[in-house]
């Protein structure tokens, strides 16, 4: 897929610079994604009813515009295909909060790259995710929304879930800080730190979580903890984000947020063209996505119905991610609302910015950093 950038900058609601054309021409080779692809069908249903919810909340016309635009449902009702249409509102609510609040304060906006400002916020915001009682610590409408989820949640799951949950959100904004930290001082994290730091700033615990929770199903400990599960677990999470920087790397060229982009992390260690460095990046995928058929099929061959079930969980939510990166309107449309019009590149949604490949762009790939290597040491020789 070819696509070109022509974005005014002045409006990303990051970084105030003049306004200028960027102009970013990619080839995005095809990904090797084997697994089928599935819907629920209460997509639309779903879709509709997080519109009104998000708008009660008070925010700003540029982040309703996003939350629409998010088509948050679509990504759910994706990765969460078996669930159920209550407890998928709830999590597709939460995915549409989460994509604009991302959006917002993480990789855009004025707290974008200062470390002291986003972190306080995010402290009150855990503070009112933990106790929705507290009275409201400041003006902050985010945080109200995240406050209702909250109470919601309590209402739905056991108290055991909700506990993990609100751990998660803490990893996942303890990511998000990192990325903050790493813009502030114009650093680029290495592979290995990516690799570790990505999965946390993409929510990947939570969103594994949310899944078992719409689907009813909870991996008993004793499977969890199992190694084997441990590496499956953290390939897939790993692929997740790997296709949204993959497919995300065009507006976060926009936003002036590459720094955790595995695509300009690998032209950074490579030291190649944005070019080179994206094919390495979709062999890199392709070598984590055999390593994940190898050891579902390991695995699969002993495994009792909630680990076979869990399997396909993580299955569901590799193509059913992957489904929705590559058509995403907030990757393939710079959707600067503070401007009189919307900057869109010529992909526009609904035309995938990269396509399936019927095998993978590698035979058999080594690990491509040390944080993820013992991965192959628990392959069957």
């Amino acid at each position: 897929m070819t696509f070109e950038l022509a974005a005014n900058l002045a409006h990303s609601g990051g970084l105030q610079v003049a306004a200028e054309a960027v102009e970013s021409t990619l080839v995005v080779p095809p990904l090797w994604c084997p697994i089928e692809p599935r819907v629920h069908p209460a997509v639309d249903r779903i879709e509709e009813r997080i519109r009104p919810w998000f708008a009660g909340f008070g925010l700003d016309r540029r982040s309703l515009m996003r939350g629409r635009a998010a088509r948050a449902a679509t990504w759910t009702c994706g990765v969460a295909p078996d669930g159920d249409e209550h407890r998928l509102q709830l999590f597709a609510d939460w995915v549409c909060w989460a994509f604009v609040f991302d959006d917002y304060f993480t990789d855009s906006g004025p707290m974008m790259a200062d470390p002291a400002a986003y972190n306080s916020m995010v402290c009150r915001m855990l503070a009112h995710l933990e106790h929705p009682e507290m009275a409201h610590l400041d003006g902050n409408r985010f945080s109200l929304a995240l406050r209702d989820l909250s109470v919601r949640m309590r209402a739905s799951a056991s108290a055991s879930l909700v506990e993990r949950w609100i751990a998660d959100h803490y990893r996942w904004l303890l990511g998000s800080a990192c990325s903050v930290s790493d813009r502030s001082a114009a650093r680029i994290r290495s592979l290995d730190e990516h690799l570790i730091v990505g999965v946390l700033d993409r929510a990947e615990h939570i969103t594994t979580l949310m899944i078992q929770f719409c689907e009813g199903t909870d991996l008993p400990p004793r499977e969890s903890a199992r190694p084997q599960v441990q590496a499956i677990t953290g390939a897939a999470q790993v692929l997740h984000a790997g296709y949204n920087d993959v497919a995300s790397y065009w507006h976060e060229c926009h936003q002036h947020s590459l720094e955790s982009n595995l695509v300009h992390i690998l032209q950074r260690e490579h030291r190649c063209s944005p070019q080179d460095a994206m094919a390495e990046a979709v062999a890199v995928l392709d070598g984590i996505m055999l390593l994940f058929v190898e050891l579902r099929e390991q695995l699969a061959r002993s495994a009792g119905p909630e680990l076979r079930r869990y399997l396909d969980q993580l299955a569901h939510k590799i193509r059913g991610n992957s489904d929705f990166q590559r058509t995403a309107p907030r990757y393939t449309t710079a959707l600067d609302i503070d401007s009189a019009t919307l900057h869109q590149a010529p992909a526009a949604p609904g035309v995938p910015l990269y396509e399936y490949a019927d095998k993978p762009s590698v035979v058999r790939r080594d690990p491509p950093a040390k944080a993820i290597s013992w991965w192959w040491d628990l392959l069957d020789r």
